[in-house]
């Protein structure tokens, strides 16, 4: 996951909202349906967030990848000092804990703010009907104060949701970088207490450079064991 530049986001139900048309000068009052473009993109959103972790933890672990089955028994490829070995990113995606739970917690934290838009909407657009039913027994200064405070609300929606893709998008940031950190600490403590290899490449189905390696070098179950096992305990305490 080196080139976080790649990374794409990720999607639930299309939404229709009712959003109103205020007073115009005239007085004639309409109610406009309109498609909600927060809930499109989140749509959108929700499909791509976790293959935009995918990427960027593929593309991050020095590009070199590709899928393969694991041999039980890794061993040392070594060319005068150099040893090497690879890690099947695709496999720690599917299989490493945190990541399910990262996955977990932004697909709830979407849900969130999607039902945030949605209530609002809905109180905007019942504010409104109760207005047109009730505005009559108003003062003229307090209809007109009640249609500017509706119309300043409608034409701040549009930017409530570029508020909400803007969190939902830095949460997924911060999880991508909460995973990378992990796994690369992690393979670098695994090695340094082992003394194995001067360097591990990955492999995945999405991005490889590496276009043949014997399953011998693989590590790939022992890397996810021992990550599993150091979430297991983290998240116990």
């Amino acid at each position: 996951m080196n080139n976080m530049d790649n990374q794409e986001l990720e999607n639930d139900n299309i939404q229709e909202q009712i959003i109103p048309e205020f007073p115009s000068e005239d007085g004639i009052v309409n109610v406009k349906e309109k498609k909600s473009p927060l809930l499109i993109i989140f749509g959108t959103l929700s499909i791509l967030s976790f293959v935009g972790v995918v990427v960027l933890l593929c593309l991050s672990f020095c590009g070199d990848n590709n899928n393969n089955n694991v041999s039980s028994t890794p061993k040392i490829v070594q060319t005068g000092d150099l040893k090497i070995a690879y890690v099947n990113t695709d496999s720690i995606l599917a299989q490493y804990d945190y990541a399910k739970d990262l996955e977990k917690g932004l697909t709830s934290y979407q849900t969130s703010l999607e039902s945030n838009y949605q209530a609002q909407g809905k109180k905007l657009q019942s504010d409104y009907e109760n207005y047109v039913k009730t505005g009559d027994k108003l003062t003229l200064t307090e209809q007109k104060k009640k249609e500017e405070d509706l119309t300043r609300r409608q034409q701040e929606f549009p930017m409530l949701q570029q508020k909400m893709m803007a969190q939902l998008q830095e949460r997924q940031n911060e999880d991508n970088k909460k995973l990378l950190n992990s796994v690369y600490a992690f393979i670098k403590d695994y090695n340094q207490k082992n003394q194995k290899f001067n360097i591990i490449l990955s492999r995945s189905y999405i991005s490889s450079t590496v276009l043949y390696a014997d399953d011998a070098f693989d590590i790939t179950d022992e890397i996810i064991k021992g990550l599993n096992e150091e979430y297991k305990t983290v998240k116990g305490k």
